[in-house]
């Protein structure tokens, strides 16, 4: 560690810098003039000015529309001010919403206000039932108009009726057939793993059982089994139930990993042995904070924990599904200069598809013809856009993904910002695609073009409490991309890996080059699934070998999850490769900390001589005092972000949970 201090003086100089030019853009948004003003208490028919407001952002979007289509003479500000702006769909942002290269469009809260954009509906008129259950009925979702796999009480996440319970011992699959013959794959087998079965979309169902008796649940075609194997975990809704026999049959689609991936395809097969249990049915509803949705009769049922008074409780369901803000361009035609500033959004739910989640990683499923990978919807979503940003905001009680920078983007900053209670991952970046041609989206859009996937930036951004429906969440990902950061985020309580960096991952792509993930805080990931790490690298395949730097972040306090039935590693730092001639080289890493792990570093199919190593402090202890605070000074939060999102809620995480406790604060200065 002897070079460390010196750095860090130029560092703490760089970091006050950017502390004052954040400051100094808050205060320009507080001063500027706006175009157009948003509350609560406003009228779409009105002109939008401070003294008569537009009501919704959708109209302010309208009235800027309006000045695109004649040509910007300036920038444009929108304010926005403090309330919550209820949408049961996403807020759709495309070309003709797009500002230029000379002159930015920018949303805004008006400073020291606090904006949701909320795809949620408050439930009220809640009855005291029998026993400790409280009711309230829904006429919509009776009548078929809605229905929800998410609840928030209080603004914090109820559990979904489940067995076993959340603070017991998962069970496990005892057998599974497909046309009434046992199956049990193994990993090396390239026919899908179902016996005769060679489509990617099986058309023959699965008879299971488990190693505790079942019942025959009410409803049994809402209740859900959920089967946890090495990095992910899948969910799929029963078909019937025999009591007598002890089995449940699983009925078609299926959208299984193509057969012509056998490195992924039995990551989300269910295989006997496999940790597992069963949600969503009325008789699994029996302890404080679960929650139950009878689709047929719209009542809903919940148990409340201590303290809660259901006569004045906030409960909030979501109404609003996928993506609640999406900014979209066209291949040729993106979305430029249009940023988010200090917006909170917020409640928004994933369906589960009739095919159900069948896993293979970092909380993707398995679309498109012919089949892809394509991470849950994100809440918010940036596509074909370039030079825009989401900022100083919050992202939370999601079901899916918080932040996706997906195809075609190019200079996106998505920085200071809270994103938290996720059904999946935190942030995902760049285009990517995976190590068999199995891309992350399809393949009709991975050409890249110039510029494209270059110039991003996620920085200052505090992620955690992610997984809490699909357990192979990411903290951040970073895909496919060039001249990129990811720095200075505070990542902790993932179910997965705290931040992933697949390298190039297609033969002879050779595109990514010259990013950096620096000063990044991440502990305490690794939560549910295991073969991963706090920081976790993919091959890079293409020759020559990218440029990759890992400098100055801090990685502790990563121990095996208890749940899986396999033992694959868990790491500080994790480099996988396939093969000898497709592994993980060139990469440099310097100045990084990692220590209470139970394996500092993780070669798969490559060596620590094929990197470059500076100066890092590798071990399973906490090193010396002096050391560590040094690294402490500089990872995580730089100091004006530190001041504003350290006091977020954070921390307590149970693996496989659905909940974190309420309270927990995880103060990030303190934090070892």
């Amino acid at each position: 560690m002897h070079g460390l201090p010196g750095r860090l003086i130029v560092g703490m100089l760089l970091v006050a810098g950017c502390a004052r030019a954040n400051n100094a853009e808050a205060d320009m948004v507080a001063s500027s003039p706006a175009d157009f003003h948003v509350a609560v208490n406003g009228k779409d028919t009105n002109p939008g000015t401070k003294d008569k407001p537009f009501a919704t952002v959708r109209r302010a979007r309208d009235a800027i529309r309006a000045k695109v289509a004649v040509g910007l003479a300036g920038d444009v500000l929108v304010l926005i001010h403090g309330g919550v702006y209820s949408q049961t769909e996403a807020i759709a942002f495309g070309p003709q919403d797009s500002g230029t290269e000379k002159f930015s469009i920018t949303y805004a809260a008006v400073p020291g206000e606090k904006v949701v954009l909320s795809g949620g509906r408050q439930i009220a008129g809640w009855k005291k039932g029998e026993g400790n259950i409280w009711t309230a009925e829904l006429p919509d979702v009776k009548a078929g108009k809605w229905y929800f796999r998410q609840l928030f009480v209080n603004d914090r996440r109820a559990i979904r009726a489940r067995t076993p319970n959340i603070d017991a011992p998962w069970w496990k699959l005892a057998s599974v057939k497909r046309e009434g013959v046992e199956t049990n794959p193994a990993p090396e087998q390239g026919q899908l793993l179902l016996g005769k079965a060679s489509k990617w979309n099986d058309p023959a169902e699965l008879t299971i059982s488990v190693d505790h008796p079942i019942a025959a649940w009410k409803n049994p075609a809402d209740v859900e089994v959920v089967w946890l194997y090495n990095n992910d975990a899948s969910r799929k809704r029963l078909g019937s139930i025999d009591e007598k026999a002890q089995t449940v049959v699983l009925k078609p689609p299926f959208k299984w990993v193509a057969p012509s991936l056998p490195f992924y395809c039995h990551i989300g097969y269910p295989v006997h042995g496999r940790k597992c249990y069963f949600e969503n049915a009325a008789e699994f509803l029996d302890q404080p904070g679960e929650w139950y949705l009878d689709r047929s009769t719209g009542v809903l049922s919940y148990w409340p924990r201590a303290g809660e008074d259901m006569t004045k409780a906030s409960v909030v369901a979501p109404v609003a599904q996928n993506t609640l803000l999406a900014v979209t361009g066209a291949k040729g035609k993106p979305v430029r200069n249009l940023h988010f500033k200090g917006l909170k959004v917020a409640y928004a739910d994933w369906p589960l598809p009739p095919e159900g989640f069948l896993a293979w990683f970092g909380a993707m499923i398995v679309d498109f013809e012919p089949p892809a990978g394509r991470l849950v919807d994100p809440a918010v979503r940036f596509e074909h856009a370039v030079g825009c940003g989401f900022t100083d905001g919050e992202v939370a009680h999601a079901s899916g993904q918080g932040i996706l920078l997906g195809v075609g983007c190019a200079r996106i900053v998505v920085e200071g910002n809270d994103i938290h209670d996720l059904g999946a991952g935190g942030i995902s970046a760049g285009g990517s695609a995976d190590r068999d041609d199995l891309s992350f989206f399809p393949k009709a859009v991975i050409d890249i073009e110039g510029g494209e996937h270059t110039g991003l930036r996620i920085a200052n951004n505090h992620v955690h409490d992610c997984g809490h429906e699909f357990y192979g969440a990411i903290g951040i990902l970073l895909g496919l991309a060039r001249d990129s950061t990811v720095a200075h985020n505070w990542v902790h309580d993932i179910s997965y890996a705290g931040i992933v960096s697949g390298g190039d991952g297609l033969r002879n792509l050779n595109f990514m080059r010259n990013c950096t993930i620096e000063y990044n805080h991440v502990h305490d990931v690794m939560k549910t699934a295991v073969d991963g790490a706090g920081i976790y690298l993919g091959g890079n395949f293409a020759k020559p070998y990218p440029t990759l730097t890992f400098r100055g972040n801090l990685i502790h306090d990563i121990r095996p999850s208890t749940l899986s039935t396999v033992q694959n590693p868990v790491a500080g730092i994790y480099l996988d490769g396939i093969s000898a001639d497709y592994g993980v080289k060139g990469y440099v890493f310097e100045d990084n900390v990692v220590y209470n792990v139970g394996q500092p570093v993780n070669f798969n199919h490559c060596t620590r001589e094929q990197q470059a190593w500076r100066n890092n402090v590798l071990q399973t202890a906490e090193p010396a005092k002096d050391a560590l605070e040094a690294i402490r000074a500089k990872a995580g939060l730089e100091p004006r972000y530190r001041a504003a999102l350290s006091a977020t809620q954070g921390g307590g995480m149970k693996p496989g949970s659905t909940t974190a406790p309420a309270g927990n604060v995880n103060n990030h200065e303190k934090r070892k």
